[in-house]
């Protein structure tokens, strides 16, 4: 299933009522609800290889976490509302999770990191990016599972691309946190054996 968007328009309030009903990887546009393919196999293994980094390097922070597939209130009128695959929060005076038991939130956080895993996550990207720049968010982050690249964006800059045998780095937004491009987009250990079985 590819991209489908609404001709209609729908408020945050109804928004809301959607994600209540368990409406997932669904966004809005300039007030149009829009609803993406569901995450492929390599979408799953970034977020997975991202994750298990982040849970080990997070664990050793004292001011972030991050939330996973958490729909960002980019803009209120008329209303867009973007869901990456990975935000990462500073931790708040009023909560050190603040964000984690949301529906969704208007929250800024200090990294966004998208996967450019289907052809309308990809097409939209640099405006997605452009956007959560515009908002406040210090760096993004995209993943491209299909040419095994990430681009780095921080401020206003042009962005950077890395590929293998590149590390990324986490500088400034994550300081000290760093993982080979090549370990983004490893395949499960079932995976691997499946596809390199042992010989009889």
């Amino acid at each position: 299933m590819g991209l489908s968007t609404s001709t209609d328009r729908m408020t945050l309030d109804q928004f809301e009522e959607k994600l209540m009903d368990g409406d997932r990887w669904v966004e809005l546009v300039e007030g149009r609800f829009v609803r993406l393919s569901p995450p492929d196999d390599l979408h799953g293994d970034v977020v997975r290889n991202l994750s298990r980094s982040l849970a080990a390097f997070l664990k050793k922070s004292t001011d972030t976490y991050a939330c996973f597939e958490l729909p960002l209130i980019v803009r209120r009128e008329p209303p867009i509302v973007r869901c990456p695959a990975i935000s990462c929060f500073r931790f708040q005076l009023q909560g050190r999770f603040g964000e984690t038991d949301k529906l969704f939130t208007d929250t800024c956080p200090s990294l966004v990191i998208e996967i450019a895993s289907t052809n309308e996550r990809r097409d939209a990207m640099a405006e997605r990016v452009r956007a959560y720049l515009e908002w406040g968010v210090s760096g993004v982050w995209v993943v491209d599972p299909t040419t095994r690249h990430v681009h780095q964006f921080h401020g206003q800059s042009t962005g950077q691309m890395l590929k293998e045998p590149q590390v990324l780095l986490g500088h400034p937004v994550l300081p000290g946190f760093a993982i080979p491009v090549s370990e983004l987009f490893r395949l499960p250990d079932w995976m691997k054996a499946k596809a390199d079985p042992e010989d009889d």
